[in-house]
């Protein structure tokens, strides 16, 4: 169900309800009920338990929202007295934390409904529309159990029809508990394919026969007493042999005369609200142990460590000491997952934890936030040494390897330090902080800690606009492709080009690359980046072929994750059958890095896309970590020398020897060669002389926009 149609349902439920909100917040009190003032047909408030209690009891309410913490009189105690007033009233809670005890004595009381606050709006209306709907319901059953008792006799057929409209399952019986009729949904419990087959039977010739005696025994008790019996549960046996449980209502069934003539019954399917009881009740067994801590590990889990955050920020004043918080994160840890698996990560953890564990004074606290991710802390600080001698005594512990079945693994852990009161007043705000100075030591390579300082939360605060600035230009297709030309050195010829993207902002002008690239690919949109690149450059390319031009090629970049994608070389295929471009037209380059993290699965992924006849380069050559054993199989047509090893050409005796090298290996290897980032004539002739032909940099042009690239094709041949 998507949000639009989510909401949609729980207005149209709603419209004719009335709703009691009780809510000691003002500013959230009034946002929500704004929020909710199109669904429900009145909204009243109260502002604490108290007066949720007054109010309550003045007026009619479908459905009361209230919070759990509030003066005066707390909503659990509001909520029993109005379960005391009406034990059928509908309640939802909303709370900020999961308080367990209070939610345990709520679901005592008898509420099932709980929301965290401050309220997710698809999570409320989902909420909302599921409680909505169970009144509706109550109210369609009893609106229609009346109109039964005072119209049997009218037509029959509006009857069936209204009755097989309504979802819930609903039979009558005479007094001698045989069947005289039921809806569909009544039927298809009873493995029936109508009511026909139904009219006659007792319980005892159904699927529930096992169950049969209990039904009649109700039965009976109704017509004697001549008074209804209404939502009280028990269990029935289904046609496929599952077991479920169910709230039944019957009533008295009356003849025109208002004698009783049997009994009518309806029930609703409420197995999956006793097995999430089940569920809350297993957890409240187990509650005092697995509530604060890591099933995994057995440390503390983030409740918990909030919890004496907050009590080592209340005490830390008195004592004149700090509080320090170690955000922890295992370095590398997917690898470990995705090469060894899940089962061997899991180990990794708890190993991890009982050695940081070992590290740390008895009064520390250490707890797992979350997958590879520890936080720690440090009370009592009052030399900011012992900070140090603690992250220096962790950063120690990992030079010896974890040993996991036969595997001797060596990591290390990049943590960040937020201190109380210098980095902040809060614990939300410390662990964040010390999350940021954790991303700053991943980026300063792995394998050490940084303390947090103000200017990291401008740069993060920068990363998250800059990602927002991604999205918004990608919309409106800010992004521009540039062309670099790809020229045959010796015999002056166009070979091709070179497709790169742009960044030119209306607010900000020209962006560098270097800016958003990583940014983008650590947000996660630089597959939608590399799309959009690649779909304007072969349409670019189809166009010039078009007009009787001869471009060449142009080569595009893939990124690993779009590589990753399963039905990629499906896509790729579609787009060129879209924009009519012959696969010969196209060369795409990769990176040395992707071919070598999983070199089977790359080797079948190129071996995919040279099957559709385009070309394929491996990008930036020699600065990863290639393995010759896996070069020779890679079904690629060139290498591109990165211009790393270019830009100190001809004096760079280092650079001449592996330029040398990489010209002479594709040579052999029958590999065309290219050399990026030329810039120079000195550069461009020792390249030519050493049997590198192919040319890309400024020697002969500087990327540029479609239109210049245009006239480059027309005149460059002519030059």
């Amino acid at each position: 169900m998507s949000d639009v149609s989510l909401l949609r349902k729980a207005q149209q439920a709603c419209s004719d309800l009335h709703l009691l909100y009780v809510e000691d917040d003002r500013t959230l009190a009034e946002a929500t009920a704004k929020t909710l003032s199109s669904f429900f047909k009145s909204i009243t408030m109260a502002h604490d338990g108290k007066e949720g209690l007054e109010t309550y009891q003045a007026g009619i309410f479908d459905i009361v929202l209230t919070d759990i913490l509030m003066p005066h009189m707390d909503g659990k105690e509001m909520s029993r007295r109005i379960r005391e007033i009406n034990p059928e009233q509908s309640i939802i809670v909303m709370s900020a934390h999961e308080e367990s005890s209070y939610l345990m004595e709520l679901i005592e009381i008898g509420i099932y409904k709980f929301i965290q606050k401050p309220p997710n709006l698809d999570r409320l209306a989902e909420c909302i529309l599921s409680t909505a709907t169970n009144i509706n319901n109550a109210k369609m059953v009893a609106k229609l159990a009346n109109e039964t008792k005072q119209n049997l006799a009218e037509s029959q057929e509006l009857l069936r029809n209204i009755i097989d409209t309504v979802p819930v399952r609903i039979f009558w019986k005479d007094k001698d508990s045989k069947y005289l009729g039921c809806n569909k949904l009544f039927a298809n419990d009873a493995g029936l394919h109508g009511q026909d087959e139904l009219i006659g039977k007792t319980d005892f010739d159904l699927v529930w026969k096992d169950q049969a005696q209990g039904y009649v025994n109700d039965d009976k008790a109704v017509m004697t007493s001549g008074q209804e019996k209404i939502s009280y549960e028990e269990m029935q046996t289904q046609a496929n042999g599952n077991m479920i449980w169910l709230t039944t209502s019957k009533t008295p069934l009356l003849n025109q005369n208002s004698e009783i003539i049997g009994v009518l019954g309806t029930y609703v399917d409420i197995t999956k609200q006793k097995e999430t009881m089940a569920e809350i009740q297993k957890a409240k067994d187990d509650l005092g142990y697995q509530a604060e801590h890591d099933i995994l590990t057995g440390l503390p889990n983030r409740t918990l460590y909030f919890d004496r955050l907050h009590q080592a920020i209340k005490k830390a004043p008195r004592s004149d000491t700090k509080v320090g918080v170690i955000f922890i994160d295992l370095d590398r840890f997917k690898e470990i997952n995705d090469t060894l698996g899940h089962d061997i990560g899991d180990k990794v953890i708890q190993l991890l934890g009982e050695r940081l564990c070992n590290s740390l004074r008895k009064v520390d606290t250490i707890a797992r936030f979350g997958g590879d991710e520890f936080i720690l802390l440090i009370e009592h600080i009052k030399d900011m040494k012992n900070i140090t001698e603690i992250l220096e005594k962790l950063m120690k512990s990992m030079e010896t390897p974890i040993k996991v079945q036969e595997h001797s693994l060596y990591l290390t852990l990049s943590a960040g330090v937020s201190i109380y009161p210098d980095d902040g007043q809060s614990a939300e705000i410390l662990i964040r902080n010390a999350d940021t100075a954790m991303y700053r030591a991943k980026d300063d390579g792995r394998n050490t800690y940084h303390f947090y300082t103000k200017e990291m939360t401008m740069e993060s605060f920068s990363h998250m606009v800059m990602s927002k600035n991604i999205r918004q230009a990608l919309d409106n297709r800010e992004f521009v492709v540039y062309y670099q030309p790809q020229i045959d050195g010796k015999t002056r010829k166009l070979l091709g080009m070179e497709a790169l993207v742009r960044w030119i902002s209306p607010t900000e002008g020209f962006i560098s690359p270097a800016d958003f690239i990583p940014v983008a690919e650590e947000c996660g949109l630089i597959d939608k980046l590399g799309q959009y690149v690649f779909e304007e450059a072969a349409s670019q390319i189809v166009q010039w072929y078009n007009k009787g031009l001869n471009p060449g090629h142009v080569s595009v970049n893939l990124s690993p994750i779009e590589l990753q994608q399963e039905n990629f070389i499906q896509l790729l295929q579609d787009k060129m059958q879209a924009l009519n471009c012959d696969p010969s037209w196209l060369e795409l380059e990769i990176t040395e890095g992707y071919t070598m993290k999983n070199p089977e699965v790359a080797i079948q992924m190129l071996q995919g896309i040279k099957d559709l006849g385009i070309k394929l380069s491996m990008d930036d050559f020699g600065t990863g970590y290639s393995s010759l054993a896996y070069l020779k199989k890679l079904p690629i047509d060139k290498l591109k020398i990165d211009q790393a090893f270019v830009r100190e050409l001809p004096e760079n005796m280092h650079d001449i020897a592996i330029v040398e090298s990489i010209i002479s290996m594709a040579k052999s290897m029958k590999f065309s060669v290219i050399a990026e980032g030329v810039e120079t004539l000195t550069q461009h002739d020792f390249l030519i002389e050493k049997g590198c032909h192919n040319i890309q940099g400024y020697f002969y042009a500087k990327p540029m926009p479609s239109n210049e690239m245009e006239e480059f094709i027309q005149t460059f041949d002519n030059k």
